[in-house]
């Protein structure tokens, strides 16, 4: 560090600021400034415009009995990068070690006597400039001076003009703060910046280094980065959230950390949470910026997660402050694991009660159920990639019904059909929900078509999975009460019934945690080769969740095709639901000749059963006696025995009416990819399951 000798004017070398005392001078820079190389000869540097600043410092200095000055122009070889990183490092410090700080305002021309002093005083540019805002956080006794060097008043005096003028309220610049930064918030010390200029974009980070206690080399060159590396620096020491509570302006900002302290102007009121309970580590990966954090649903694809900081100039008025959180409105690309930050009508955040995240009680569709919430490690990338661009559309937090057929009217007029949702638009087909409501969006009630499907339900999962039920003419009830009102909600039928009843089920109905939608701990219907098989409980429901990406695409043997993909309506996103009727004559006829064991299992008749086994006993031998009878080529299958055959047919009628279908959807599957093919593809008995197969054929 080099000081001035304020009588010789001279720059002397010491290695610890706190050997001499000193003043120092805090100024805004102008051209003609005097370099540490001019300074060695005081010939060329008494030349020097600005030459005068510095001699009435070590003036001021030596009256109030300091015999050492720094300044920032001359006490810094700049041509040294090492001692210019160190000084700049260092810089609060120096400051804050001070005796005193002569504050130099060169713009300013009334005196403390003239009464536009104070205007002329908050106008000054002085308050503008990047470098100066430590210099007059950092020292303790601060003295503001105007162009002719008179005495306008210390820091203490002139506080609540500086108050008004910089948005740093009285305890930080003359209380016990004022020794302990870090108890205001990141986002409060970035505001304070946030209207402040320097010449070089490097230093919009640089000077904030002793704010933020933090220390990072210096990388001229790199520009608005440098930004970027102290907001890195500071979460490596702090897990304060409020460096993500600044506002974005444009859809070009998905990160957490922002691109100047600029973006932080209106966060002056945020405070962070004293309490640091259950708050996770977060850093910086190959993946972004990842962290857990709190989040429960508010539109498709769209969360609200929970910050431990809040605005505390919004919670004044409405209980503790602690009971507050700022939300954070963050979108979950294509990967999984990666979120973009976004804004909601015009806003990034949502001040909530805690409660938001800690299942406050809502009342979708009329029931009462609990706001899903639960902890997601997210991770979020300060650019997204152009395959993510849409993922700033607008949102339509719902279904649109894209095949118009089901919404059929009768030959006078009426609708031969019923919705059931929060919000209907007719004209355009699309059901939806509220924001921030979950679960069921609502029901498409078409019973009263000649259709095999009779109710549709559609929602979403936690995870904004599409989900869909479908019920067919004895799963009606299960959707439907006995007034043929909706069933509003998953438990309200099965409530009422016996644990023995509700034991038969296969898990469809299990106990819902607090944390989850309705949809999160269903059973669903298996899905074998892109065909849906209906639920054992109860006959004639087709439980299915799609991807939340690629949505749903399933097949509903002799019933549909159900379609949900992505779309879009008025440049919004939305899920398009399509319902194709299927025809097959190979499933009509099996579901023909075995209609009552399908579709009625609780009244098949034990004859009819023992019929249907025989029947399939003799079907399975003449199938042996046929391929014994043909000539073996390369592609067909070994001969079976007739012990292997008699088994094989034994087995088969053993599984009774359930094992059939399921047998014969998996042979309509195949004999379609054999189609496609044109070719046989044999198969036989698996030796370690014994479960038997049907050979294939065309």
């Amino acid at each position: 560090m080099w000081l001035i000798d304020a009588h010789t004017l001279k720059l002397e070398e010491v290695w610890d600021e706190n050997v001499k005392e000193y003043a120092i001078l805090s100024h805004r820079w102008e051209d003609g400034e005097v370099s540490f190389q001019q300074m060695q000869n005081p010939g060329v540097a008494s030349s020097l415009t600005n030459f005068a600043k510095i001699q009435n410092s070590c003036e001021h200095a030596v009256s109030d009995g300091y015999n050492y000055v720094w300044v920032d122009t001359c006490c810094i070889n700049k041509e040294s990068s090492a001692e210019l990183s160190e000084a700049i490092n260092s810089m609060y410090r120096w400051y804050k070690a001070s005796a005193v700080c002569y504050v130099f305002l060169s713009d300013v021309h009334a005196n403390a006597l003239n009464e536009i002093v104070e205007q002329q005083i908050k106008s000054s540019v002085w308050f503008n400039r990047g470098w100066t805002l430590q210099e007059l956080l950092a020292p303790e006794h601060v003295v503001f001076y105007n162009q002719q060097w008179e005495f306008l008043g210390t820091k203490q005096t002139l506080s609540k003009l500086l108050t008004l003028r910089t948005d740093i309220d009285d305890d930080i610049l003359n209380g016990e703060d004022r020794e302990d930064l870090s108890r205001r918030s990141i986002a409060q010390r970035m505001s304070w910046a946030s209207k402040r200029v320097t010449t070089r974009p490097e230093d919009t980070a640089y000077c904030l280094l002793g704010i933020f206690d933090v220390n990072m080399p210096m990388l001229y060159g790199e520009r608005e980065k440098a930004f970027l590396r102290l907001q890195e620096e500071i979460i490596k020491r702090s897990d304060d959230h409020s460096i993500f509570s600044w506002p974005i302006h444009r859809n070009s900002q998905p990160g957490l950390l922002a691109d100047s302290p600029a973006a932080f102007e209106n966060c002056q009121h945020i405070e962070t949470m004293t309490s640091r309970k259950g708050r996770s580590p977060y850093s910086l990966t190959n993946r972004g910026l990842s962290i857990k954090l709190m989040a429960t649903q508010f539109s498709t694809d769209t969360y609200i997660v929970r910050l431990d900081c809040f605005d505390g100039l919004l919670s004044a008025d409405d209980g503790s402050t602690n009971e507050f959180h700022l939300g954070m409105f963050l979108r979950r690309l294509d990967e999984d694991d990666q979120y973009a930050r976004v804004k909601q009508d015009g806003k990034t955040f949502v001040q909530l009660r805690a409660s938001a995240w800690d299942h406050e009680v809502t009342n979708p569709l009329g029931f009462a159920r609990s706001r899903p919430a639960k902890q997601i490690e997210i991770n979020v990338q300060q650019r997204i990639t152009v395959l993510n661009t849409n993922s700033y559309k607008d949102r339509i937090n719902g279904f649109r019904i894209a095949t118009p057929e089901l919404l059929e009217r009768s030959s006078s007029g009426k609708d031969r059909y019923r919705v059931s949702a929060p919000n209907w638009s007719p004209q355009d087909r699309i059901m939806s929900m509220k924001l921030g409501t979950f679960g069921t969006v609502g029901f498409l009630d078409i019973s009263q078509q000649d259709r095999k499907i009779k109710v549709i339900k559609l929602g979403f999962d936690f995870e904004y999975n599409p989900v869909c039920f479908i019920a067919a003419s004895g799963a009606k009830s299960y959707l439907l009460d006995r007034n043929g009102q909706f069933n509003l909600g998953l438990n309200s039928q099965v409530a009422h019934w016996t644990e023995e009843k509700q034991a038969q089920l296969p898990g469809i109905h299990q106990q819902i945690p607090l944390n989850t939608t309705p949809f999160d701990t269903m059973a669903w219907s298996e899905v074998w080769n892109g065909v849906a098989i209906e639920l054992e409980q109860p006959s004639g429901l087709w439980a299915l969740k799609g991807d939340r990406v690629k949505g749903l695409n399933i097949q509903i043997i002799d019933v549909a095709t159900v379609r949900i993909e992505r779309g879009e309506f008025q440049d919004k996103v939305v899920w398009d639901v399509f319902l194709d009727n299927v025809k097959n004559s190979i499933i009509r006829k099996f579901f023909k000749e075995n209609d009552l064991a399908v579709h009625n299992r609780d009244e098949v008749n034990e004859a009819r059963e023992a019929e249907d086994q025989d029947r399939e006993a003799r079907l399975e031998d003449q199938r042996f006696e046929d391929r014994q009878s043909k000539p073996v080529d390369a592609l067909s299958t070994p001969s079976l025995t007739p012990k292997s055959t008699y088994d094989l047919g034994r087995t088969f009628a053993e599984m009774g009416a359930v094992g059939r279908v399921a047998m014969a959807r998996q042979e309509i599957a195949r004999e379609q990819a054999i189609k496609e093919h044109r070719a046989l593809i044999p198969f036989a008995l698996k030796a370690d399951s014994q479960l038997p197969q049907i050979e294939e054929r065309v």
